[in-house]
This record gives C-alpha cells, structure tokens and sequence, in this order.
C-alpha cells in the first residue's frame, strides 16, 4: 500500500513538473512568435518611411528645387 502511494505522489508530481515545462515552453514560443512578428513589422515601417521620405524629396526637390542655371556659352578671349 505504501508503494502504490508513493508511486502515486511521484506520478503526481512528475505529471505538475511535466505540465509546468510545457506551459514554460508554449510561453516561451508565443514570446519568440511576437517578437519575429514586432521585427518584420519594424521592418515594414521602416521600409515604407524611408520610400515615402525619398519620394517626398524627389517631389519636393523637382517643384521647390534651385532655380536651373542658364547656359554658359565660351567667349573667345582675345589674344594678346
């Protein structure tokens, strides 16, 4: 009788220490999951601010930008 108990209470307790691993380790992959999710989607904003600041340049710089500079044409110097 005192076998059976004992394997009783050693089953219990490996099932509670088989049961909190389990636990440990699902949170532990939702973690990692959430974090890959956070970078590919710091990723993205990044990605998307950067074209949408060259974009903005680009417009910006073609309808704001300097003035175009005439043509310079060589005049000959005289010789002398």
């Amino acid at each position: 009788m005192a076998s059976d108990d004992l394997h009783s209470d050693w089953a219990a307790w490996l099932d509670a220490e088989l049961a909190e691993a389990e636990a440990a380790a699902l949170r532990g992959h939702r973690q990692e999951r959430r974090r890959r999710q956070l970078r590919r989607a710091l990723a993205w904003a990044g990605a998307v601010t950067l074209a949408a600041g060259l974009g903005f340049g680009l417009v910006y710089t073609a309808q704001h930008g300097p003035a175009p500079r005439p043509a310079v044409s060589a005049s000959p110097t005289p010789a002398g």
